[in-house]
């Protein structure tokens, strides 16, 4: 008896020793961890649309047979597509990427056939297109609306006529390329037979992109002549002068009707191109009355009436602030100045986070000068309800630098206190912060060149400031009409370009009107 009772305590003793082995034991028949996968690629990718793209993964196991599996690479687009796009149903992937540009989330998924049982493994994936990044070039090809595209997604290649097949793709006399990256298609090609939006992939297009769609107040079916943007508004010139104006604070907005009978102004805009003013102001030259205005649509929310488009120098007498007034009188119709330029750049003069406008007048005896002016914020909120207009920064008389009053193209600088201008096929530099300014030659083109665009592209992302030091020129042959954009790097040379090479250079284009560049910030939205 004794020996039974101690076998019984021996297994009393024992079993729960026996029913965690057997526990355990049936967990390694359910999971399976003999055949468990080690899967391995990379966390991250770039890939260009329909271009061939490949990944060859790592599977590890204690026994692996790839025909025990099934396959299925999946790319759930980030910006909120629910269904996925199916790539490929073998272990390596190796396809022509069938997917639109935008940021994906990549999913291998390897199933067990004979268990269900699942493994997976995930990676970014980022999509651009041949035109995600690059210049912009709009040309005029014998009078028609041309746009081509150096790629800096696929270095040096260059896209010709991108609006080929398109209603705009037929369009004559175009006049500017304008990107708005507020908006979901964001730029905007300015043309004497149109004007319209193109959409964000691939510059795409339909008709409900016209401009006439974007006025809220009746049918808009005149000529656009310029279209400038800077949030929180939108000014727009017709091809007679009138100015419109759209609100972009709360939206993409609409465009009111036209703002004044009295005057007419030129094909420019200055605004403050660094800050981010509440109530930004946006100044022309009225040519009819020869004197510049500053139009804003929300002065209703300080007091004045909407439309009421106020000439630079009465806005002190309105009860504005200003400062350094004193610098120089604003131009009158007495003076009858004569309209050559007007430019924003992102020169940040006080260092106060706001950028500078420069505008050129020629006076009756064909002498040019230069204003210099910072706008401001026209909305205060601290000791009134009226920001400080402008600040008065140069004047300078021009009349000592070569061949000024023959120059059709002028480029202001971002870096420092220079003004560029071409004269046939040479480019000379002025700095007008000294007390006698005068002209530097830069550099020469071949002899069968003749400049037809110089500008500085004012970037938005792409470290803004550095990159929009950099100087485009444009010229066209006058043997064949070839045009010609060459790129000088103006950050590292700190605005002295003379006997500068360019770091890029493009040939084959139609007489090039407009360069602008496309950015990251355009597909980040």
């Amino acid at each position: 008896m004794r020996t039974k009772n101690l076998l019984y305590g021996l297994l009393w003793a024992l079993l729960p020793f026996l029913w965690q082995s057997c526990a355990e034991d049936k967990g390694n028949y359910d999971y399976r961890d003999l055949n468990d996968l080690s899967i391995t690629f990379g966390d991250s990718y770039s890939a260009i649309a329909r271009d061939p793209f490949s990944i060859h993964p790592v599977v590890e196991a204690k026994t692996f047979n790839p025909d025990n599996y099934t396959y299925e690479w999946k790319a759930y687009l980030q910006t909120g597509q629910e269904e996925p796009v199916l790539l490929g149903t073998e272990l390596d992937l190796d396809v022509n990427l069938g997917l639109t540009q935008g940021t994906y989330l990549l999913v291998l998924d390897i199933k067990e056939k004979s268990t269900g049982i699942y493994y997976q493994k995930t990676a970014t994936l980022r999509v651009d297109t041949s035109t995600s990044l690059g210049w912009l070039v709009l040309c005029s090809d014998e009078g028609r609306a041309r746009l081509d595209m150096v790629s800096h997604i696929k270095q040096g290649s260059v896209y010709r006529d991108l609006l080929a097949g398109t209603v705009p793709g037929t369009w004559r006399e175009p006049f500017q390329l304008v990107c708005d990256p507020n908006m979901a298609e964001p730029f905007y090609l300015v043309t004497g037979d149109g004007t319209t939006r193109l959409a964000n992939e691939e510059f795409q297009w339909n008709e409900s992109y016209l401009i006439a769609n974007e006025f809220g107040t009746g049918t808009f079916d005149g000529v656009v002549r310029f279209l400038a943007t800077r949030f929180p508004g939108k000014v727009l010139i017709d091809e007679a002068g009138r100015v419109y104006y759209c609100e972009t604070l709360t939206g993409d907005g609409l465009f009111g009707s036209v703002r004044s009978n009295t005057f007419y102004v030129e094909p420019a805009v200055g605004y403050n191109a660094k800050g981010s003013p509440f109530v930004p102001a946006f100044v022309m030259w009225d040519r009819n009355n020869y004197r510049f205005v500053v139009c804003a649509q929300e002065f209703g929310s300080i007091g004045l009436p909407d439309n009421a488009d106020v000439a630079m120098g009465d806005l002190a007498g309105t009860g504005f602030p200003t400062v350094n007034d004193e610098l120089f009188t604003w131009p009158s119709r007495t003076d009858r100045m004569d309209f050559v330029c007007m430019q924003n750049t992102r020169y940040d003069r006080n260092q106060d986070g706001n950028g500078m406008t420069y505008a050129v007048l020629e006076n009756r005896d064909g002498n040019r000068f230069l204003y210099g002016f910072i706008l401001g914020d026209l909305i205060s909120f601290s000791e009134s309800k009226y920001g400080y207009a402008y600040e008065k920064a140069y004047y300078v008389d021009l009349s000592g630098c070569t061949d000024i009053a023959e120059a059709s193209q002028f480029a202001f600088s971002s870096l420092k206190t220079y003004m560029y201008y071409a004269v046939g096929r040479k480019v000379y530099r002025v700095n007008f912060d000294v007390a006698v300014p005068s002209a530097e030659l830069q550099f020469e083109l071949p002899a069968d060149e003749e400049i037809t665009l110089m500008k500085f592209y004012l970037w938005e992302q792409d470290d803004p400031d550095n990159h929009s030091y950099d100087l485009i020129v444009a010229s066209r042959k006058t043997g064949t009409g070839e045009g010609v954009l060459r790129v000088y790097d103006g950050f590292s040379c700190e605005g002295d370009f003379s006997g500068a090479e360019p770091v890029e250079q493009y040939g084959g284009f139609a007489d090039i009107v407009d360069v602008i560049y496309r950015e990251s910030i355009v597909y980040q939205q």
